[in-house]
């Protein structure tokens, strides 16, 4: 079995990006998904949207959308984005997906759906009873995601934050999302995953062909 290591953010609307070619990867019995929440709007930065970072954020949706078909609703735009009251916060949705590992969930398919109700839904991850809707639509004991989710905020996420940003590090990694291919030799290598975006099929191809070749050395 092959580990993909998966440093992401909820919020990351590049990582939405990359949703098709991480479910590419989920549907292939050979590989299996780790996620690693970097906190990309955690600490200093789980603030409200600055008007001139919203702007910046407008523009790299429309990107995303160029490049993937990645669908950015108008209510995502009109009622997140113009919310001048949202604090953006990556530790209340890092939570929630630590809190479906811990209770067995797929946790790389509760990512997709946190994002995609973000995304084109319009609505905020910052909404704890939000999520826990979600994990019930996931088949989860609603008292029993908010237990363990009370349970891991704070210094839990904190600490699973610090790690996945000393991962990044560690291997030169620019931002999210960032793969990481771990094999039997525990070495971890940076995946390129930049040049698929929106192509899910030839992605799984080039993973494949990087597995064979690395194999065969």
């Amino acid at each position: 079995m092959t580990t993909l290591h998966y440093i992401m953010d909820p919020q990351c609307g590049w990582c939405y990006a990359a949703a098709p070619l991480i479910q590419a990867l989920a549907r292939d019995p050979r590989f299996t998904i780790t996620l690693h929440g970097g906190g990309l709007f955690s600490g200093i930065n789980k603030k409200p949207l600055p008007e001139g970072f919203k702007q910046q954020i407008i523009a790299m949706d429309k990107r995303v959308t160029q490049l993937t078909g990645q669908v950015f609703s108008d209510i995502y735009y009109e009622k997140l984005l113009n919310d001048k009251q949202r604090i953006l916060d990556s530790d209340t949705p890092i939570t929630a997906l630590l809190a479906a590992e811990v209770l067995s969930m797929d946790a790389v398919c509760f990512l997709h759906r946190m994002q995609y109700s973000q995304f084109v839904e319009g609505r905020s991850l910052a909404d704890i009873q939000h999520l826990t809707d979600l994990a019930t639509e996931m088949g989860i004991n609603s008292a029993t995601f908010i237990d363990t989710f009370r349970r891991l905020l704070g210094n839990e996420t904190q600490r699973h934050i610090e790690k996945s940003q000393q991962w990044l590090r560690s291997v030169g990694g620019q931002g999210f999302p960032t793969l990481l291919i771990e094999q039997g030799d525990g070495l971890l290598r940076v995946l390129d995953h930049t040049r698929f975006y929106g192509q899910p099929a030839q992605w799984l191809d080039y993973v494949s062909a990087y597995l064979n070749s690395s194999q065969s050395i």
